[in-house]
């Protein structure tokens, strides 16, 4: 493995450097970086690495300078620099020093970073070959206490994950753990962007933290904790300082940046100072802590450990499914007002049962999917309107407090209702002919106006007055009419009585059938059989 050391004085180049392709798939790790030359210069003397990746200009030491020093102290490593367009001259200089390469930051691509590096590599071979050999370089600190946190994530007992010896310990003492979690600044239901891709932006997030970190932290290591949007750093404070007065001032200043770069903010759990490294796992539960009193108390973007008690849902399961049926009847009725109501219960529902994220995210996917369903086969196209759930998901899966899940709750209850009214104003209602659709399908039951509403799952009132709007007649004149008709092609077969066809048809009495035939036809059954046989 061919170690890196990546150096720019603009944090975002370097963050983005550091995240253009995946350095292990090339046989390289980036142990060091940095945005301060001189600050470089100790760290490639320190480290030793097999190559250095360096931008040319820069205040105070440029990167031939830079290059020059450390060659002076008998650094034996491959450099490649990187230039902008107009300093062409810097980068010829920089090949009659030796560099493996330059590389133009305007035109810079994974590719052409892959195929430098070959370049850099194939020489670091061959001084190999001539006896030099490559550079092992001493495991830095902070490779050694990555190291151990991992051990202490991964272990079900992190009370038997060996401590390692620092040097100096001093440098690390009083250590402490912070979690903190990347959300978005603004919470909505907003269907016209994608999720966040944090895993894309991550490099670039942990070096602007780290950077930050450096000016409030004696040492400090950062680290990915779950994969998705959080990360954990373990540091030291400077100079006996108070947890209290650093850490307000670091959390407001990193989440300034976040915000400038990607509009994003952050929410921290810090643990106590510990006494040693050795009590990092306990430093950690404490931050975990810290955070999961955040997600119930989200007043402030930091909380530090203090033994805050907090809100724990009791309940193994946390329903909504009991507001379906009042959801599907304002859906089906376009009725924005009953909606907001009952979206109001499950809000309500939500702040006093104060279920874990889990539970909640889970809730909001069942409440999303089964509403969704009432539009998905729709004649509209509401695809744009509504993401895939997968997305949703991930969506609500970023949020790190209650308080944002309810936001959001709120934000696509007010999506819905804007729906709903537009779909009552400009279109006919789908009730007529989801109506009209279950009485063709059961015309042959003893099928009442109070039938197709149970089915419909609305009120027989609302029925009755938009059936009456969209077609013209009463749901009750239909549904007779429907029978009748189905009523006449059995007379015409001249197989049936007509107390069976009476009784086929689901009227309660060969009297009540004769009554509605002849209201509809004018003509009795009779009648209408015999002026039927002679045509």
């Amino acid at each position: 493995m061919y170690r890196i050391i990546l150096i720019d004085d603009e944090p975002l180049i370097l963050a983005g450097i550091a995240s253009l392709i995946n350095w292990e798939d090339n046989d390289c790790t980036i142990v060091g970086k940095s945005t301060i030359a001189t600050e470089a210069k100790n760290m490639i003397l320190e480290l030793n690495p097999d190559i250095v990746i360096t931008d040319i200009r820069m205040p105070v030491l440029n990167g031939l300078e830079l290059i020059e020093a450390c060659k002076q102290e008998g650094c034996q490593f491959e450099f490649i620099v990187l230039t902008n367009l107009e300093e062409f001259n810097l980068a010829r200089k920089a090949l009659t020093l030796g560099a493996s390469d330059y590389l133009v930051k305007l035109n810079l691509t994974p590719e052409e970073l892959c195929s430098t590096l070959e370049r850099a590599k194939k020489r670091c071979q061959l001084k190999r070959r001539e006896g030099n050999g490559l550079s092992q370089g001493p495991v830095s600190t902070i490779e050694t206490v990555q190291a151990y946190l991992r051990e202490v994530l991964l272990s079900k007992d992190p009370s038997l994950v060996p401590v390692p010896e620092l040097s100096p310990k001093e440098l690390f003492s009083r250590p402490f753990a912070v979690l903190f979690s990347l959300c978005p600044n603004h919470v909505s239901f907003n269907s016209e962007s994608s999720p966040y891709d944090f895993r894309s932006i991550s490099g670039q997030i942990r070096d602007i933290v780290a950077k930050i970190s450096d000016r409030y932290f004696a040492f400090s290591v950062l680290m990915e904790y779950d994969g998705k949007n959080t990360y954990l750093l373990a540091a030291s404070l400077k100079d006996n300082r108070k947890l209290e007065a650093v850490l307000p001032e670091f959390v407001n200043r990193t989440a300034a940046a976040l915000t400038t770069y990607f509009e994003l903010g952050a929410v921290c759990g810090a643990s106590q100072p510990k006494d040693s490294l050795g009590e990092m796992p306990q430093a950690l539960e404490e931050a975990k802590t810290a955070l999961e009193y955040y997600y119930y108390n989200s007043s402030s973007p930091l909380v530090i450990f203090n033994h805050q008690k907090y809100h724990v849902s009791q309940a193994k399961n946390f329903n909504i499914n009991f507001f379906k049926k009042d959801l599907s009847a304002s859906i089906q009725q376009n009725d924005s007002a009953r909606l907001r109501d009952i979206f109001r219960q499950i809000l309500d529902l939500f702040s006093t049962c104060k279920p874990r994220k889990e539970q909640a995210i889970s809730a909001c996917i069942n409440i999303y999917t089964y509403l969704y369903s009432f539009f998905e086969g729709d004649k509209e196209d509401y695809q744009e309107i509504f993401p895939y759930t997968i997305n949703i998901a991930d969506q609500l899966g970023h949020f790190t407090c209650l308080a944002d899940i309810l936001k959001w709750l709120e934000s696509f209850c007010d999506k819905l209702c804007t729906l709903l009214s537009e779909r009552k104003e400009t279109r006919s209602d789908t009730l007529v002919e989801q109506a009209k659709v279950y009485i063709d399908s059961h015309y042959s039951e003893k099928l009442a106006l109070a039938d197709v509403a149970e089915h419909l799952n609305i009120s027989s009132g609302h029925l009755s007055n938009t059936f009456k709007k969209f077609t013209g007649v009463t749901m009750s004149d239909y549904i007779a009419g429907v029978k009748i008709e189905h009523a006449k092609e059995l007379v015409d077969t001249h197989k049936y009585l007509m107390y069976e066809i009476s009784d086929m048809l689901g009227f309660e009495n060969p009297y009540y059938f004769s009554k509605v035939f002849k209201k509809v036809t004018g003509l009795s059954p009779r009648e209408y059989e015999n002026r039927a046989g002679r045509f």
